[in-house]
């Protein structure tokens, strides 16, 4: 078959993007013919839709008025929805090369962008292309999309998000989606979690990292990652408070390194972290304009993330609202010590696998206020103590972390990955 992979952006290290990089490679292996469709792109190369980007200023205004405050009429707000509508049609039919399937990810899902599920469904109906709709992350999960401005974006987020049909199959990646999409939609769906590829070469400090830690400035003291973008959910404050704690403990000085980028929408949340950091009693490297999805020389030495990894001495990872958590299981395969905020599909999906990370809890309040998550400072000293005490058995860590490795390379693989696309290919046919 000829697939076509479907993302509002390709190329990335956002979580989706990387997860289309694995099921192209499987797809591949597969025998299928694999491309990408997407608004923009990093590092790869597709077919161009540049009316889907994240950056559309018409998707701006439409989700704006969607979802924070409708500035016009709601007849007037559908005609321009529409146009917009017909506008990504129209740039699917000019570009969008013949495909047998389309493997759709978050757009039939997140309510990001409303018009461009609207367009893709209706160009699919019309080309009758079997689509594969491969939901990361729900509207319903997120608290921007609570609150549509009018009845028309709900009856677009009822008929589209997700659609229905008999040439639609469902993925959803973890279990409490998959019963929440049921009891809301009536639609059944397949788990498929987020694998890893766990039979590459393991990530190691080499001719080009070794530079990484004197170029930051740290040297040999204690490195402490967060690899994740910059976003509210993804709670960095816990991580930094936990790193405070740390701090209190350990002779080493401390290092917190956020290697994620700041999203767009999430710019406010980015100034009051840069200021909480202000604070810290140790130093934060916000190093995401050295980052890219692999390593190149453009100029000036860029990193991959893999990179961070591989000098790290601990990772940290504290969202409180994950879909899965790709940084988790990639701290895994780097076989370094995890501390983990245990978010809901966390204890549902990861931790009964048998992991053993150090736990910050499941519970986190929110401070208005301040706008941050908070743990109890009871599970953040306990946290601490148990990495302190790890970090001074190194033998004892050694084995915590390849028995976290040999576990995730057990459940979570690209062979899990290529078991369950065959499975859910034979009933496309």
């Amino acid at each position: 078959m000829k697939v076509a992979l479907v993302h509002f952006r390709a190329g990335f290290t956002d979580g989706v993007s990387l997860e289309m990089e694995k099921w192209k490679r499987v797809l591949e292996g597969l025998g299928h013919e694999v491309i990408y469709v997407a608004g923009e792109f990093d590092r790869v190369e597709g077919v161009e839709i540049s009316s889907i980007s994240m950056k559309n200023e018409e998707n701006f205004w439409i989700h704006g008025n969607a979802f924070e405050r409708l500035s016009v009429d709601e007849e007037a707000f559908q005609r321009r929805f529409e146009g917009y509508a017909e506008a990504i049609k129209n740039e699917l039919e000019e570009k969008m090369p013949q495909v047998d399937l389309l493997i759709v990810n978050n757009i039939f899902s997140l309510g990001f962008n409303l018009a461009a599920a609207v367009a893709l469904a209706r160009w699919a109906r019309e080309k009758d292309v079997k689509i594969l709709a491969h939901h990361h992350d729900f509207y319903w999960e997120r608290e921007r999309y609570s609150r549509p401005q009018c009845g028309f974006v709900r009856r677009v987020l009822e008929e589209y998000f997700p659609p229905k049909g008999e040439k639609i199959r469902h993925v959803t990646i973890n279990r409490l989606a998959q019963k929440e999409l049921f009891q809301r939609k009536g639609i059944e769906s397949m788990v498929v979690p987020n694998v890893f590829d766990f039979d590459q070469v393991a990530w190691q400090i080499d001719e080009y990292n070794d530079d990484l830690r004197s170029k930051l400035g740290i040297g040999k003291d204690l490195f402490v990652l967060h690899a994740t973008r910059i976003v509210p959910r993804k709670a960095i404050e816990i991580a930094m408070d936990f790193t405070a704690r740390l701090c209190e403990m350990v002779e080493s000085k401390v290092h917190f390194v956020v290697a994620g980028f700041p999203e767009e929408e999430s710019q406010d949340y980015y100034r009051k972290i840069v200021e909480k950091s202000k604070r810290m009693p140790y130093e934060t490297h916000f190093v995401f304009d050295m980052v890219r999805s692999e390593r190149s020389m453009d100029g000036r030495k860029y990193y991959s993330l893999w990179d961070m990894y591989a000098v790290c001495d601990i990772v940290t990872y504290t969202s409180v609202l994950e879909g899965w958590g790709n940084q988790l299981i990639e701290a895994v395969f780097a076989r370094k010590p995890l501390v983990v905020f245990e978010y809901p599909v966390y204890k549902s999906d990861i931790a009964p696998v048998g992991f053993e990370f150090i736990s910050l809890g499941d519970v986190a309040h929110y401070d208005v206020a301040e706008g941050f998550y908070k743990v109890d400072e009871s599970k953040l000293e306990a946290a601490a103590r148990r990495l302190k005490d790890l970090i001074s058995e190194p033998e004892k860590l050694s084995k915590i972390v390849q028995k976290n490795f040999e576990i995730g390379k057990k459940h979570l693989s690209l062979q899990s990955l290529r078991e369950r696309l065959e499975q859910i290919l034979k009933t496309l046919k």
